[in-house]
């Protein structure tokens, strides 16, 4: 018999939030007489909200003062919103239990597109108005990573959007509302980083495409992206500790924001150029409190093992008797001390992200990484101790063949085979972990104008992998969605129109594909269409700091897959890809 779900179950916020408070540690709760009462919102549910490092950073700042109250509050289960809408209760804030109608700011941390949907289902379940909202309503705020890429599905919904790092911008941004009050948005206009979308109006072409962005008197034509030049002398970590989190074992640290290394197709090495570092002193630092609070620390960021001094802090780990786990490796600088520091620190899996099957297809993307070097690699990792292993691929990459998808399986195969002998030696088979995605083209870097390749083209690559995998014992294969891959497409690539799409789905409880059947949005026109090469992109008003034709110039590169070295070190100038208050100095314009 089939157990069926049991839709009538209810669970009183209330109680839920006494609870997590009762297990957290670093909670900040203050008065609110006086203060600006800010409620910082994570769009996705509370495990998922307080494992983000940039949400806890926010929360951090903004309570660091003395002038700001800070509140959380993080998307109901459909448990607490049943149980609050048969009460007519609105959503409130975790601390103090305060509707969020009530506070002078509502900030949403945004990192994934899909969450876009959670933010009007927030707003609507604390009966915020989605658009034209009065002086009585709170100032409701956007920043964070998607946001920061492409604001526009979301514009309609937003009051002021906040682009770049939250770390430089969000002190400024706050100072303006209190000395100004937040009736007045021009105020906003002189504000770096700060987006008003009510002051930019899209004009579009008889094709659909974007014609202009009409600008309001006042306001600047581009808007730049705000990065922090003082970031890495404290870096980003847990706050808030708590068990009841996706990471609950472990005390997370930042090592670094961003990556040299120019992988064509990764929104993280272009928004948060140039790439950082957090110095040494200040990380082990904040390693030794997570060692303290947790014995374990996570070690995140997209260039892990780039941190020019990264065997001393794993050393440094292992010295306190502590343990430790890496977000993920890269193949290409991952030493035998590394792997004897990692099996000592107990990090029992090693990620790694090959990306394509063939060489030809990652030098395409800029992902030097010779077939040798990875079995050698693989070979290395498994005479060094009992690790699993996981690898991450992507299908529908630009120029991929079909060769390129069945070279995955092989590349797979082969990496067990060299891995084995090791393995056997030990008495223990380990588990090869493949991971396969779509292709998402995103914005600001060098495919956004690129088409994504269908949800039926997907799925039969990702069936092919599955097929060719099934014969390979001790591997496990986890592919991704096609159809999540299609609506993460539309809404990294959609423009102020796909917001219609939106308050569709949140009618329809989340059901995208009936939601785009039953409006006017082609979808298709956002998501399988290559963008022309001298159209206007929705996300062009941003200004991300790159030289004109820099994108361009590595798109043409990537087709006849030339390489783009690595950035150099910090103290070293540059002149490849524009300037950065002169750590990174374009000299030939």
């Amino acid at each position: 018999m089939v157990k069926r779900r049991d839709t009538t179950k209810t669970v009183d916020p209330q109680i839920v939030a006494k609870t997590r408070l009762s297990a957290e540690r670093g909670t900040v709760i203050k008065e609110h007489v006086g203060k600006l009462s800010v409620a910082l919102v994570y769009p996705n549910v509370y495990e998922v909200g307080m494992s983000n490092l940039g949400f806890q950073k926010i929360y951090h700042l903004l309570n660091q003062r003395d002038d700001v109250v800070c509140e959380r509050a993080f998307l109901p289960s459909r448990e607490e919103a049943r149980f609050s809408g048969k009460r007519k209760q609105k959503i409130c804030s975790l601390e103090t239990g305060k509707p969020l109608s009530e506070f002078d700011v509502v900030a949403f941390s945004v990192t994934f597109e899909p969450d876009y949907l959670n933010v009007l289902s927030i707003l609507s379940l604390a009966d915020i108005p989605l658009k034209g909202r009065g002086k009585r309503d709170p100032l409701v705020v956007a920043g964070g990573v998607a946001v920061t890429l492409n604001p526009e599905p979301v514009a309609d919904f937003i009051d002021v959007v906040l682009l770049g790092e939250g770390e430089k911008i969000i002190d400024p941004f706050v100072s303006a509302i209190i000395k100004n009050g937040k009736g007045d948005l021009k105020m906003f206009a002189s504000l770096p980083g700060a987006y008003v979308p009510s002051a930019y109006t899209p004009v579009y072409a008889k094709d659909g495409t974007l014609n202009e962005i009409k600008t309001a008197g006042g306001f600047p034509q581009k808007v730049k992206r705000e990065w922090d030049e003082k970031y890495g002398e404290e870096p980003n970590r847990t706050y808030v500790e708590t068990e009841k989190t996706v990471f609950g074992d472990m005390a997370l640290v930042e090592t670094g924001k961003g990556c040299g290394k120019h992988c064509r197709f990764c929104a993280a090495g272009y928004i948060y150029r140039p790439t950082r570092h957090v110095q040494t002193e200040p990380l082990l630092s904040a390693i030794d409190d997570g060692l303290l609070a947790k014995g374990k620390v996570g070690l995140v960021g997209s260039a892990i093992c780039d941190h020019p001094e990264i065997e001393k802090i794993f050393a440094h780990i292992i010295s306190r008797g502590g343990k430790f786990s890496v977000s993920s490796l890269r193949l290409d600088n991952l030493t035998n001390s590394m792997l004897e520091n990692l099996l000592k620190g107990e990090c029992k899996t090693i990620t790694v992200a090959p990306e394509a099957g063939t060489e030809s297809l990652r030098r395409r993307v800029n992902k030097n990484l010779p077939d040798d070097m990875i079995l050698d690699t693989a070979k290395r990792i498994s005479e060094a101790g009992p690790f699993s292993l996981k690898m991450y691929f992507i299908v529908g990459l630009p120029g991929e063949t079909e060769d390129d998808v069945n070279a995955i399986i092989d590349l797979t195969a082969r990496v067990r085979a060299i891995m084995e002998p090791a393995w056997k030696k030990r008495g223990h088979d380990e588990v090869i972990t493949v991971g396969v995605s779509g292709f998402v083209p995103k914005p600001c870097t060098p495919y956004e104008r690129e088409p994504f390749i269908g949800i039926k083209k997907v799925a039969e690559k990702l069936n092919r992998v599955a097929r060719g995998l099934r014969g390979i014992p001790r591997v496990a294969y986890h592919p991704e969605s096609a159809r999540q891959a299609y609506l993460q497409a539309l809404l990294s690539a959609g423009d102020r129109r796909v917001g219609a799409l939106l308050e569709k789905a949140l009618e329809l409880d989340g059901d995208w594909f009936r939601a785009i059947r039953e409006t006017e949005i082609d979808a298709n026109f956002y998501v399988s269409r290559r963008k022309g090469e001298n159209e206007i992109l929705p996300w062009d008003f941003i200004d991300h700091g790159f030289r004109a034709g820099y994108l361009e110039k590595e798109l043409k590169k990537s087709e006849t897959g030339k390489l783009t070295p690595e950035c150099p070190p910090p103290d070293e100038t540059c002149e490849r890809c524009g300037e950065f208050l002169g750590i990174c100095i374009e000299k030939n314009k």
